[in-house]
């Protein structure tokens, strides 16, 4: 198990994975790792029929669009954002937090977020990644509570 968490460690393999590739890196190559994973989200296409404001993530100054697919009891998540470090945050919190529970999802914590190892980021962004994580928590609530009254 993950410390601090009730997480099976090879549930949360991609977040280890930004984790190493990150405490790797300086400060300048934080920012080019993040803004190629943004591009490299590009290459996936995200519906515009989903960036809407049903699916727009608010507390970020940037635009960011989030969808959730519930999928048995795991929880998957894509996103999309109007700014290229930011879409790169988008695609590293999806990517890491896919695929766990609500339980799981509700253990995550301020210091997973700061796990990643972020510091070279504006306090604005790190409270906008802390908002995304919270924002996945609360769409994972919202579809278990919907599946349940099904």
């Amino acid at each position: 198990m993950t410390a601090g968490t009730n997480i099976a460690p090879e549930k949360l393999a991609q977040y280890h994975e930004y984790v190493e590739a990150l405490d790797f890196l300086d400060e300048d190559s934080r920012f080019e790792y993040i803004i190629d994973l943004g591009k490299r989200a590009d290459k996936v296409a995200f519906p515009a029929e989903y960036m809407d404001e049903a699916h727009m993530m608010h507390g970020c100054m940037s635009k960011v669009w989030i969808v959730h697919d519930l999928q048995g009891d795991a929880h998957f998540f894509k996103g999309q954002s109007d700014a290229i470090i930011v879409k790169g945050l988008v695609s590293m919190m999806t990517g890491a937090f896919s695929g766990l529970t609500s339980q799981e999802l509700g253990g995550l914590t301020l210091e997973h977020v700061r796990g990643l190892n972020l510091g070279a980021l504006t306090m604005q962004r790190q409270v906008g990644m802390m908002a995304m994580l919270k924002h996945m928590q609360k769409l994972s609530h919202r579809a278990d509570v919907a599946a349940a009254a099904d």
